[in-house]
């Protein structure tokens, strides 16, 4: 998981709900009061679990949205009317081509812990139908269009943030459906929250955890990707593209170059890596602008006599059962003891 780990979805309760109607025109906005969703609560719960990633966030020092979340959770009480100034700020960003819809606010529990959730959820046409008796044994159906509904399709889900409050700020994770590798400008306004990490950056954090695992598990991959792991985490990331929340592991597909299932032993340390470098479900447009390309080859003999060789003359270096060769002629040679002047 992302933001939440399992324990904390499974223990996930809502303390406090409300939604306002939000869209591109001011008349589209209407303040609602809070409810008790009651027996729908599992299906709010599920939606807050289906957006359980995203890109990492933090607030800026003048985020209007962290002093209203932190008022709430200073004082409860506050809930119906932060989460009105919350859903006007959001409907001031919000406007030109985007779609009406509902803006949702959710306090959350997981024990002891307290959680929010701000979520835009797109209003979608579905059509419901009833069925009546007919002549001849026949059903007759009646179809009624429902406009406002929350329905289970993710992409319904459009702009999301799963917030920890903290003395320092806030914990968030960001996920915009529309374009995952790039959050809304309007949705980042009204956050007022900056990305924690740039696609340089995560390219990099990416590129260090399959590496550094691949070095680690040399019984679980290749003997020619063990041996070509940076050269290959660096093919990877300079063939560019771009990672979902739910695509991480295609990077490390392309790396080892072959289909790994999900309970691989690889794949499973390959997202428990992800997890500590706490980048697990972070989308991300591969840039590999912060990733040092191959420079040198290391070559070590069952004796411990190690051979470096420049990347671009690997061609001059064959490797048999029982030896190595170097094809090149002898410029020098000499003393290269630590501190030999």
């Amino acid at each position: 998981m992302g933001f939440f780990d399992e324990q904390q979805l499974a223990a996930l309760r809502i303390e406090q709900m409300v939604f306002h109607l939000v869209g591109p025109s001011p008349e589209n906005f209407v303040r609602l009061e809070a409810i008790n969703p009651g027996p729908f609560a599992g299906f709010f719960l599920e939606r807050v679990g289906s957006v359980n990633s995203g890109a990492p966030y933090e607030f800026s020092d003048a985020s209007a949205t962290r002093e209203r979340l932190a008022r709430i959770s200073a004082d409860p009480n506050r809930f119906q009317e932060e989460s009105e100034k919350l859903a006007e700020d959001f409907q001031r960003e919000h406007g030109g081509a985007t779609a009406g819809g509902a803006f949702l606010v959710f306090r959350l529990m997981a024990g002891a812990e307290e959680f929010f959730a701000l979520l835009k959820y797109d209003d979608e046409t579905v059509l419901t139908y009833e069925m009546e008796e007919a002549e001849g044994g026949r059903k007759r159906v009646n179809l009624e269009a429902v406009e406002r509904t929350f329905v289970q399709n993710r992409e319904a889900l459009q702009k999301s943030a799963l917030v920890r409050l903290t003395p320092a700020g806030g914990e968030l994770r960001v996920l915009d459906r529309r374009n995952q590798q790039k959050v809304a400008r309007y949705f980042e306004a009204f956050l007022a929250a900056k990305r924690l990490h740039d696609d340089a950056e995560l390219t990099e954090k990416l590129v260090k955890v399959v590496r550094d695992l691949i070095r680690a598990n040399k019984e679980l991959v290749p003997p020619e990707v063990h041996k070509e792991a940076n050269r290959r985490c660096y093919a990877a990331a300079a063939a560019g593209g771009q990672l979902g929340v739910d695509d991480q592991k295609r990077f490390l597909v392309a790396v080892v170059g072959q289909n790994l299932a999900d309970d691989h032993p690889l794949v499973q340390k390959f997202r428990s890596a992800l997890r500590r470098e706490r980048i697990e479900g972070a989308p991300v447009a591969l840039n590999p602008d912060k990733v040092r390309p191959p420079a040198l080859v290391r070559y070590v003999t069952v004796n411990q006599i190690q051979i470096r060789v420049p990347d671009d003359m690997r061609q001059a270096v064959e490797v048999k059962d029982d030896r190595i060769i170097i094809h090149d002629r002898l410029d020098q040679q000499y003393d290269d003891t630590e501190g030999n002047l």
